[in-house]
């Protein structure tokens, strides 16, 4: 990039973040749809910043993150020319020894890429996804040029509670991942292992051998995007019996089925589940009989000394439609461990149980500072006690999520990642359910799934022995009981007991005493320039000025600190009646 439209960019930059009032709307969580405004008109890279700040519920409120979600790409598309030397390029082979077929126009265009429509050599359709050539540099110097307007933002007392830098840095790695296509295949084909098949849901199979780092080839899906199904009239008919509303809950309840069963039994979820990238295919009756698929079950056992092995199968009575999952840059992984802890808070939550809802947040959760416990409860409790005497329709799971993520953050204690990202994904797909289907509660459908993966969880011989083994060891330890009393009796006796006491926050209390008698000390030492000021003054001889002066010196001294002392008391009022 050249010096002088490096320097044009930063202008423009500056110029539409001030017209927007970017930083003091991010750093005071005000006017949301301004900073969206101002991303979309800044193009691709702060498309994929705003889209990535979506995710963080720790740092911004649910209106901020759900206006940044709204974000659209309106990327213009490349010529073909760049993009055959693109392709030949990563792929090292001619287009015309590639494919069969490729059209020149893309059918789509966004931040990173632009997808073509392609024939292999064996006729497979495909669909080629060609990264923009020279992005990566865009990306760059954008990343580089925000870096340089970040002082801007201490201009804006709030800015201190974002940490700008660190969320730059986060993006800058994410971004870095999202522009290496090798990755991306990866995770694709991860979750096409998983997925592919599971009942009406479809996944297409990648082609690594036309895949590089910039370019990703993969199987066409048929279907149209899931904002037509969420637009069609709900009375109208669709075939034989079936509505488009039917279709909608249907389908709803379906997306939820598969986002349980990627997250607590898969532990590999699709982070942005947004209709874009879903597609809806409807089946005629006799193309949905073609697709049933075979599932077959083994049976093993032992007759006496004899084992045995049966095998049997049955097609899967399928639905009229598949739901086609498309794009596959961002992904999440959620462990064992934390799969277990998620549930409990489900479960916790379903429960209305706040004290076990305490316990369950804060194992989700690493410190990260002072840490205050009784706080963090309070907080917790004054939140939930909101919700929890709702009926479990009327509760907004998303936003319970949202406001536990804050309050967390406020007690320095951070969510892990994977919990980030997940509930970003669930607040996702919560907005496509409430479209399809506003009368179903995600909240009530979602907990007996955490509560069936808590059961299965759950081994009962192992949990049955641990609770032996802790009754055994009481009931060793009963009889040494009173031994053991009488032993610290006669210590506090002979006068060798000591009680350690903690005192909550003790370390504030400390501080506030150590300021009254500095106070107090400062009062008697200006108490005393003044006496000794006036005994100067009084006493001095007739036309000895140095006396007096010292004596009128001691008298400034004094007035200057008490008036200092006053206006440190007035603002030390008006923070304090500020921040309440």
């Amino acid at each position: 990039m050249k010096e002088q439209s490096k320097t044009a960019r930063l202008r423009q930059i500056i110029k539409i973040i001030n017209h927007y009032n970017v930083v003091k709307n991010i750093t005071q969580q005000k006017e949301p749809e301004n900073v969206r405004k101002a991303f979309e008109e800044l193009g691709p890279t702060f498309i994929k910043v705003g889209q990535m700040m979506s995710v963080r519920t720790d740092i911004f409120t649910l209106a901020f993150t759900k206006e940044l979600r709204k974000l659209q790409d309106d990327v213009k598309t490349d010529d073909f020319a760049s993009v055959k030397e693109l392709v030949e390029e990563q792929l090292g082979l001619p287009l015309t020894e590639l494919f069969a077929s490729f059209e020149e126009q893309p059918f789509a265009s966004a931040s990173i890429a632009q997808a073509h429509h392609a024939r292999l050599k064996n006729e497979q359709a495909v669909v080629v996804k060609v990264q923009h050539p020279g992005i990566a540099a865009e990306i760059e110097l954008d990343l580089s040029l925000f870096e340089k307007a970040l002082p801007i933002a201490n201009w804006v007392p709030e800015s201190k509670v974002i940490d700008l830098k660190n969320i730059l840095k986060e993006i800058r790695e994410s971004l870095q991942n999202e522009l290496d296509f090798q990755k991306e295949l990866s995770l694709a084909e991860e979750f096409y292992r998983l997925n592919n098949g599971w009942k009406e849901i479809r996944v297409p199979k990648m082609e690594p051998a036309y895949s590089a780092k910039k370019v990703i080839v993969m199987e066409l899906m048929p279907g149209t995007n899931l904002k037509g199904l969420i637009n069609a009239p709900d009375e109208q008919i669709l075939q034989a019996d079936l509505t488009y509303k039917e279709l909608k809950r249907t389908v709803s309840e379906l997306l939820i089925d598969h986002f349980m069963k990627e997250v607590f039994e898969d532990g590999f979820f699709h982070a942005d589940p947004h209709p874009g990238n879903i597609l809806l295919q409807l089946l005629s009756p006799s193309e949905n009989q073609q697709d049933q698929p075979l599932k077959t079950k083994t049976k093993q056992g032992k007759v006496g000394a004899f084992p045995y092995e049966i095998s049997y199968g049955k097609n899967e009575k399928l639905r009229p439609f598949r739901l086609n999952f498309i794009d596959f840059g961002m992904m999440g992984t959620i462990n064992r461990e934390m799969q277990a802890k998620m549930s409990n808070v489900i479960i916790a939550i379903y429960s209305k149980d706040s004290q076990r809802i305490t316990h369950a947040v804060h194992a989700i959760c690493k410190q990260v500072g002072s840490f205050d416990e009784e706080k963090f409860t309070d907080e917790l409790d004054d939140f939930l006690n909101r919700y929890l005497n709702l009926p479990v329709k009327e509760i907004d799971l998303q936003k319970v999520f949202s406001q536990v993520v804050i309050i967390c953050h406020d007690n320095n204690l951070q969510i892990d990642d994977s919990v980030t990202m997940l509930i970003k994904a669930f607040g996702t797909l919560e907005g496509v359910i409430e479209d399809l289907n506003p009368d179903l509660s995600l909240f009530e459908v979602v907990a007996p799934f955490a509560q069936k993966y808590f059961i299965q969880q759950l081994n009962l011989k192992n949990e049955l022995q641990e609770t032996g083994l802790d009754y055994l060891s009481t009931l060793k330890a009963l009889p040494k009981l009173p031994s053991h009393a009488l032993n610290v009796l006669d210590t506090f006796a002979k006068g060798k007991g000591k009680l350690n006491l903690e005192l909550k926050n003790q370390r504030t209390l400390l501080e506030r005493a150590e300021a009254m008698v500095n106070r107090l000390v400062i009062g008697l030492i200006l108490s005393a320039l003044v006496i000794g000021s006036s005994i100067l003054v009084q006493t001095s001889p007739t036309g000895d000025t140095l006396i007096s002066d010292l004596g009128i010196f001691g008298y400034s001294v004094a007035a200057l600190s008490i008036l200092f002392l006053v206006l440190e008391s007035l603002y030390r009022r008006y923070r304090k009646w500020k921040d309440h």
